[in-house]
């Protein structure tokens, strides 16, 4: 389990990286296109918009795993036992549910009536762009058993409190 958690890790990670250099780079050149060259690029934007889902989508993904998602922790930081052990099980339960039930199933109904649409700009089926949603469904839902596993396993390491003041911009 954890080599599969280790490579869905760095596969996920290296995948949002790349996404994200790639979005500099069209960035820059919108940028320089548009005050040095006055004449703006057209289709910078629109790969940009679509970039902006496709790291976010992912970033959700690779947060589920890492357990650093939004979360409201008053409830389980009140409990002690049984009651926050059960907590801790409701989370990824919830994750698992919601990611197959919402983004797998719905997105690839999405990704159905998106594929006989094109972008206007760019030209490309918006079924690759809806297909976001389920690719990070399914890697949520995949994320979230993992996670019940190490639970069950007595495994799962909780985010410390400076990864959690880290995500929260504190």
């Amino acid at each position: 389990m954890r080599a599969l958690r280790r490579a869905l890790d760095i596969g996920v990670g290296a995948v949002c990286c790349g996404l994200l250099a790639a979005m500099i780079a069209v960035l820059a050149w919108q940028v320089f296109s548009r005050y040095a060259l006055n004449a703006p690029s057209t289709f910078s934007e629109e790969a940009l918009r679509f970039g902006v889902i496709w790291v976010s989508l992912l970033g959700a993904a690779y947060s589920t795993g890492r357990g650093t998602h939004m979360a409201v922790d008053l409830l389980r930081e009140m409990t002690r036992g049984g009651v926050r052990r059960a907590l801790e099980f409701l989370v990824p339960l919830a994750f698992l549910i919601f990611s197959l039930a919402v983004l797998v199933r719905g997105g690839l109904h999405g990704v159905e009536i998106a594929a006989r649409q094109t972008s206007p700009v760019l030209q490309i089926p918006m079924g690759y762009i809806y297909a976001s949603l389920p690719v990070s469904g399914a890697l949520m839902a995949l994320y979230s058993v993992l996670n019940l596993v190490d639970l069950v396993r007595d495994r799962r390491r909780l985010p410390d409190d400076l990864e959690r003041m880290i995500i929260a911009g504190d």
